[in-house]
C-alpha cells in the first residue's frame, strides 16, 4: 500500500469517530491525535516504496553507499509534504462526510494543494540534482522517472477513493 492510500484509508476511518462531535477537529488535530498509528503506516507505505526503488534503480558498489543516505533525506523531507497533504485530505473528508465542503473552504484547500504539490515538485528536483552531481545524471533520471511512476500510481489510487467535491 503506498503513502496516499494509506493517508485515505485514514481520512476515512477517523471520519466515523469525529461524526458526532459538534465542531469537527482540524486535520492537525486528528494527526496528533492519532500520531502514532499515522506514523506506523507511513513508515511501513515508506518501507514499501523504498523496496520498489531499491529494486529498480540497479546500484552497485559507490553508488549504493551515496544513493541511499541522499535517498533516506529526501525521503524524511517528502513525509513532511505527505502529511501537510493528510492534513488537507482530513479537512476535505470531514467537511464532505458532513455535507458541507464550502466555495471558502474549497479556496483554502486548493491553495493548501497548490503550495504542496510545488513544494514537491522543488523537492524532487533538488535531490534529482544532488543525485546527479553525487552520483551520476543517469542514475538521478532513474530516480526520477521511479518516483514519478510510484507518485502516479499513488494520485490514481487516491483519486479512486476521494469522492468528487458536491
Amino acid at each position: 500500500m503506498f503513502l496516499r492510500t494509506v493517508v485515505t484509508a485514514l481520512v476515512f476511518v477517523s471520519m466515523p469517530l469525529m461524526a458526532s462531535a459538534n465542531e469537527l477537529p482540524t486535520g492537525k488535530e486528528i494527526m496528533e491525535r492519532n500520531q502514532s498509528q499515522i506514523q506506523n503506516n507511513l513508515d511501513d507505505a515508506d518501507y514499501k516504496r523504498k523496496l520498489v526503488v531499491k529494486n529498480n534503480m540497479g546500484l552497485e558498489g559507490a553508488e549504493n553507499e551515496t544513493f541511499w543516505p541522499i535517498y533516506n533525506t529526501y525521503r524524511a523531507e517528502a513525509v513532511k509534504i505527505n502529511k501537510k497533504t493528510l492534513e488537507a485530505m482530513i479537512d476535505y473528508g470531514q467537511a464532505y462526510d458532513k455535507g458541507y465542503v464550502t466555495d471558502e473552504l474549497a479556496t483554502d484547500l486548493l491553495n493548501r494543494i497548490y503550495v504542496l504539490q510545488e513544494d514537491h515538485i522543488e523537492l524532487r528536483e533538488k535531490y534529482t540534482r544532488r543525485l546527479a552531481d553525487k552520483v551520476s545524471p543517469k542514475r538521478a533520471m532513474r530516480f526520477l522517472q521511479i518516483e514519478t511512476q510510484l507518485d502516479a500510481m499513488q494520485e490514481i489510487e487516491v483519486s479512486r477513493r476521494v469522492p468528487l467535491v458536491e
